[in-house]
Parts: C-alpha cells; structure tokens; sequence
C-alpha cells in the first residue's frame, strides 16, 4: 500500500488528486473505510411490519435490511452462502423468506437455512445447515429510527462514533418534528462519474453556493444567503456541520414561510418551537436549525427549518470514479398536509435529479473528475487551506464542536484527517 502521507499534508491544506482516482487507494477505502465505519442502511419507518425489508449498498456489498417476525432487524449480506447468488435483488417488500434464483436455497427472514432442493440426494442427507445461514452484519443499530450497521464486531456504540458534539446538532435535525420522520416516496438513484468523496466532502464546504447556486439566490428561489448561515462545525471522527445560523435566524425564516402557507402552518411551526424548547433545550431551540450534517464516511443531510423535511443524500461508492446517489426524503408524520406539500415540492425544485441545485452540483462533480484525471493535471495538488491558521478561534457560547467562519475549509481538513486515520490502520478482514 502506498504511504499516503505524502498525498496528504493537513498542516498546509494540500490534498493530492490521486487520493480521488489511484485504484489502489480506492480498493483500500473499501477494505478500511467501509468495513471499520457506521453506515447508515435504512430507516425504520420503511421496514415498519414484520417481514418488511429493504436492500442498500455497505460500500460496494449489497445488504438486505429486514425485521424478521419477532420484530428484530437484521443486516444480511445480499449473496447467497452457496455460490454467490444475489438473493434479493427488488428494492423492498415483504417476506417470510429469501429464496435464492440459483438452486432454490431458502433462508428464513431470520436468516436460518430452512430449504434445500434434493437435500437426501444431492447432499446424501450430510449438510449441516446451520452453519449456512446468510451471513449477517455483526453490529446494527438504529439512532431516532436511523440505522445504522458495521462490519466490525468491535467497533465502539454509533453514540460513541457520532460523539456528544455532532449529537446535539443531530438531536436538532430529528426531534424537529410533532411526530415522526417518515421515507414517504421511494429511493432516487442517480449515477455520476466522480469519485464518491467529492460530493461527500461538498456538504461541509458553503464556500462554493454563491457562486455555483447563484442563480437560485438571483430568482428568489431562496432567501438571501448570508441568512440562512453563519457558521460550520467540525466534531469528532470526520463528522461536520455546515449553515449553522445566527440564534433566532432560522425561526425567522420559518415564520416568513409559515405566514404564506397560512394559520395551520403558523400553529404548526409554533407547536415544534415548544417541542424543541422542553424535549431539548431553549438553545436547541433558539438556533431552530443547521443546513446540513455530514456523517463520515458518505451520508449527508440537508436540514433546513421545519417546512423542508429532512431530505438524506447516500453516496454509494460504485468504482474509483462512479459514484451512485441515493436520495430519500423524510418528512414529518404530523405535520400538516400544507407543510407536507410545500416539501415536496422544495426538494423536486431543489435537489431531484433535474432540480436546480442537484444540476449545479453534478456538473461540478463530474467536471472536477474528468479535469484531474488526465496526466498533468494529477502533478497538482488541490488547496484546502482557507482558514487554516484560525480553527476554534470563534467561540459561540451553547454551540458545541471547533466553529468556523462560514466560509472555511476546516470541515474538509477534518473529514480527511480521519480518512487518513482510518486508512492507515488495518481493515476487519484480511486477504
């Protein structure tokens, strides 16, 4: 492997480009990063009912997330213990059982092997079908109906790997409800030719929305930036915040949008405000919002007020240079049919695959990667050094994690300090 400090120097934000390209580098990302890392699979509301299950990427590694008739959920690797066979291969559903395409294997949705065609003849009656049972990922958790799984049968508890800093702004975005966040529609998946950490990396950076995003802010269709963020925050293990207001800024825009939808929504918004204030605290509720989370290593989450929903960006690695984004709006099972609305239709405007800024930032991404991939171009190393000699300096009192001026690169130096961490000691597995 290669030694990936000289493609990483932190102390003066110089990044190479070869980290988003080496083959070699990628493969080890996916021994190190996606085996040693809690990564979110699915949320519960879309595995309600016994039997309900879902299919999502680990990495590379396609998963089956299912609660099996007692009402535990489990994460299975999508191959069949036999030879390979992926055994689900629709989105989601519900089933008693998997059965595999190949030879008829049959698993229970607990994972057992219950079915084997001509188990007397072909096996002469000699397997020992306990020891097939599909193979489960040993750690799942699930945080406010987010779950979350790794590979490592020791990782430390996902509480621990968000770290009290990041959870207090994750409380933020979650409990901003009357109910629950729900997944109301099915998943969006979009292809893009761009190394999966490019567009990871881009929802700690607000430097770039003037300018890429520009014309959103020129035709209204938000409110004037500088509004609607301050701040970013870095916390522990690569996690960031980005668009973090001024106190009382983001409950300000949210009453502008509540007095257009009408009274419903002005009680609505009112009933949260309480809700945040008693179940939280008063500063939780005073800041009302952040713009997005970043989970390390490829969840990201743009959270804005409580007309939005929450609207969940996974960016499945899928080669060195494709990456393939899954989309899954949530919104708020008690909110009024009018808030529900207008979030629908804030994310088909902003972030579904022909929105306005999901098109601003697919061409950045896939552009960055066709530019940097040739020869030359890879001799470069790319800045990240904007802010560098002023982290923590700011101090906002009840803000938790290292502050930063809201336009700063400090969230990117982060992520890839743990990157660096994390490749650099060894995977779960071993070849």
């Amino acid at each position: 492997m290669k030694t990936l400090e000289r493609f990483i120097d932190l102390e003066k934000g110089s990044i190479s480009p070869a980290i988003f390209w080496d083959p070699e580098i990628y493969q080890e990302e996916l021994k190190k990063i996606f085996t040693k890392s809690w990564l979110f699979v699915a949320h519960e509301s879309q595995i309600k009912q016994p039997g309900d299950y879902v299919t999502n990427y680990m990495g590379e590694d396609p998963v089956i997330i299912t609660r099996d008739l007692e009402g535990k959920i489990h994460v299975f690797l999508n191959a069949c213990p036999h030879r390979g066979m992926m055994i689900c291969r629709t989105d989601a559903g519900n089933s008693r059982f998997y059965r595999c395409p190949y030879h008829g294997w049959t698993f229970e949705n607990s994972g057992n092997l219950i079915g084997v065609p001509e188990f007397e003849y072909a096996y002469w009656g000699e397997l020992d079908r306990s020891k097939y049972r599909l193979r489960e990922v040993p750690r799942v958790e699930s945080y406010k109906g987010f779950i979350f799984a790794n590979w490592d049968p020791n990782a430390a508890p996902f509480v621990e790997y968000a770290g009290k800093d990041f959870l207090w702004y994750m409380d933020l975005a979650f409990e901003k409800c009357l109910g629950n966040f729900e997944v109301t529609g099915p998943v969006m998946k979009l292809r893009l030719r761009t190394n999966w950490k490019i567009p990871t990396e881009n929802f700690g950076d607000d430097y770039h929305v003037l300018y890429t995003h520009g014309s959103a802010f020129k035709i209204g269709f938000m409110p004037p930036y500088d509004a609607v963020g301050s701040y970013n925050a870095y916390c522990d293990n690569g996690h960031s915040v980005a668009d973090i207001p001024e106190f009382g800024k983001g409950l300000e825009l949210d009453r502008m949008i509540a007095k257009q939808l009408g009274p419903e929504a002005e009680r609505y918004l009112e009933s949260v405000d309480k809700k945040l204030r008693e179940k939280l605290s008063p500063v939780h509720a005073d800041l009302h919002q952040v713009g997005q989370l970043l989970i390390f290593p490829n969840l990201t989450f743009l959270t804005f007020g409580v007309f939005r929903g929450i609207h969940l960006f996974q960016w499945h690695p899928k080669g060195v240079d494709e990456t393939e984004l899954w989309q899954i709006p949530l919104y708020d099972s008690e909110a009024p049919d009018v808030a529900k609305e207008y979030a629908r239709r804030f994310s088909q405007r902003e972030n579904a695959p022909g929105g306005i800024f999901a098109a601003d930032d697919g061409e950045n991404f896939e552009q960055i990667t066709k530019a940097t991939k040739p020869y030359v171009t890879r001799q470069f190393n790319f800045d990240y050094s904007m802010g560098i000699r002023h982290e923590g300096e700011i101090q906002i009192p009840g803000l938790p994690g290292v502050l930063g001026r809201h336009y700063s690169e400090q969230n990117q130096r982060n992520y890839y300090r743990y990157w660096l961490k994390l490749m650099s000691e060894e995977g779960v597995f071993h070849d």
